[in-house]
């Protein structure tokens, strides 16, 4: 394997979106900070924001941007929630390499940069809240949901942050986990079981996290947790079509590269 300084410093191109809903406090100064970062790290580069039906004119400072920078992008659409925002990142990134975060400035997009490298032996790169800045509850959530994820869907336990937003992906992996069918925040789970059960290679990174210094999030609210429960049962039935054939040999695929992976699918196809 490629030692990580071997690595290439910089990617031939490289999409970066933000899924937004009502993000005008955060917006722009998300974007300036990628336009500063991105030809550090891409010889080619965009910057797409997915604004989901914000009412805060988030389209509208986006809009002014993109009329200020011809690497600025605003696609809108009606409010689908978070996994619609990230669908439709990846059905608008043009470029090979694509990158998403979301724009409340909670992660310092600047840390792309020790991503880069590991794109050479690996098809997606995660990061993982380091001291994570959230209150009790919503560091409840996130236990509960890795629990919840292994418990109903067999998810690895080795992944240690499935719903960070800071994912560094190869085109081509959305070439196999396509399509994704949750709209909401069990996106993320979706993508990354459908990334492994396709035998792809992924690497944890750790990454810094802020507090939210503006705007309210949603993603602790009781519509996000119920539509994520929803998700589950229905990417549960999903998984469980699979013929016992594909499923065996996936199993042995990722066994033989990564006894880790092949044990965690092994248990899951139990269920």
């Amino acid at each position: 394997m490629t030692n990580r300084e071997e690595g290439p410093k910089k990617l031939p191109e490289l999409s970066v979106f933000f899924p937004a809903y009502n993000e005008a406090g955060n917006i722009e100064r998300a974007v300036r900070q990628a336009l500063a970062v991105l030809p550090t790290v891409a010889e080619k580069y965009e910057v797409l924001v997915i604004d989901d039906g914000s009412r805060d004119g988030t389209p509208e400072i986006v809009e002014k941007l993109s009329r200020a920078y011809i690497a600025v992008r605003v696609v809108s659409q009606p409010n689908k929630g978070y996994g619609g925002a990230i669908k439709r990142g990846f059905k608008e990134a043009s470029f090979q390499w694509i990158f998403f975060t979301d724009a409340d400035l909670q992660f310092d997009i600047a840390e792309i940069k020790k991503f880069i490298p590991h794109t050479e032996d690996y098809d997606l790169v995660i990061g993982y809240r380091m001291n994570r800045a959230e209150g009790w509850f919503r560091h409840g959530i996130a236990l509960m949901l890795k629990v919840w994820n292994r418990v109903f869907l067999g998810f690895p336990l080795w992944v240690r942050d499935i719903d960070c937003a800071f994912k560094l992906l190869n085109k081509r992996v959305l070439g196999y986990a396509s399509p994704l069918a949750s709209d909401g925040a069990m996106v993320s789970t979706e993508l990354l079981l459908k990334t492994l059960e396709s035998g792809f290679r992924i690497k944890q990174m750790g990454v810094s996290h802020y507090p939210r210094r503006l705007g309210t999030s949603s993603g602790s609210s009781p519509k996000v947790i119920l539509n994520a429960v929803k998700d589950t049962f229905m990417l549960r039935r999903q998984f469980r079509k699979e013929s016992l054939l594909g499923r065996y040999g996936k199993i042995l695929a990722n066994d033989l590269r990564d006894p880790w992976l092949g044990l965690g699918y092994f248990i899951r196809s139990l269920r």
